[in-house]
């Protein structure tokens, strides 16, 4: 098995077929096709078969492909590592980001990045914070800002606090709930969430823990929306509640079509954090930026 076929292997998956990989490398289908051979005898297995609409994975090309994305990404990152002999910082960062992460925190670090290093390459991947701490785990991302809480899983990975989170409850304007005062009023009604509700004290289970803790029934989820705006946009046009972070009716572009409910009780708190992964030191670029970010938030009101 060498670098050169695992790298051939991800692309084949990442291009759905060996004929768009082989484009994509610029070399012959022969010759690609050659090279996923000789790693499937290497490993005396079969990775994945063809299919009408391009390769389909098996669950041995499912683990390496794990694996090989790992791989892979720690040799990008091993060069990167020496990048700084060319006197001029490069690279790619693979950064994970909540929502709400994005909105209040990364705007002006990025633009201190993209001023003094214009040669650093970023890629933001959005999401519920246990997809991107999956990311990490998983190579995909070299660090992510996002929620962690109490119970969150965090054995492999080491995380610096940066924040504390701003939720509150989203309705359209005119909801008939509006102006209730109080968690109880809100038994009945129908949430959207980005995830189904999951361990208690995670952040994923949030909405799950406040009524809980009021002894309240388990809130209904009428469905689960990964994307922020989508979830805006149906909240804005039904009657689902939504617990979302307060800066899209302060300064989100939301005002005029949403509001928040201004109930008593307090929401779980849950802060937003830095997290990497523990026995793996960031590339320079990533490194930089996490600095950048731990920086700009030090001093901020918490």
């Amino acid at each position: 098995m060498t670098l050169d076929q695992l790298r051939a292997f991800a692309i084949v998956v990442e291009q759905g077929s060996i004929r768009a990989a082989s484009r994509a490398l610029g070399i012959a289908q022969s010759g690609l096709t050659q090279q996923i051979r000789r790693l499937e005898q290497s490993l005396n297995t079969t990775l994945f078969v063809r299919g009408n609409s391009g390769v389909i994975l098996t669950p041995d090309g499912n683990t390496l492909l794990t694996r090989a994305r790992i791989i892979l990404g720690e040799c990008e990152r091993a060069e990167q590592e020496f990048s700084h002999h060319k006197r001029e910082l490069s690279g790619n960062i693979d950064l994970g980001a909540s929502a709400e992460a994005c909105a209040r925190l990364l705007p002006v670090p990025l633009s201190q990045l993209r001023a003094r290093h214009p040669k650093v390459r970023i890629h933001i991947t959005s999401g519920p914070s246990s997809t991107l701490l999956s990311g990490i785990r998983e190579g995909k991302l070299d660090f992510a800002v996002t929620l962690v809480s109490p119970r969150s899983d965090m054995a492999d990975l080491t995380s610096a606090r940066l924040t504390a989170s701003q939720p509150c409850i989203l309705c359209r304007r005119g909801h008939p709930l509006a102006h209730a005062t109080s968690l109880a009023e809100l038994v009945g009604a129908e949430w959207i969430n980005t995830k189904p509700l999951g361990r208690p004290h995670t952040p994923s289970n949030r909405l799950g823990d406040w009524f809980s803790r009021h002894k309240l029934p388990e809130p209904t989820l009428a469905i689960t929306v990964d994307s922020l705006l989508d979830t805006l946009k149906l909240v804005a046009e039904s009657d689902y509640l939504f617990l979302g972070p307060a800066f899209v009716v302060q300064d989100g572009g939301f005002e005029k079509s949403l509001t928040a409910i201004p109930v008593r009780e307090k929401i779980p708190s849950a802060d937003i954090c830095l997290v990497q992964r523990r026995a793996v030191p960031l590339a320079p670029a990533a490194r930089t930026f996490a600095s950048m970010l731990i920086s700009f938030n030090r001093g901020r009101k918490n």
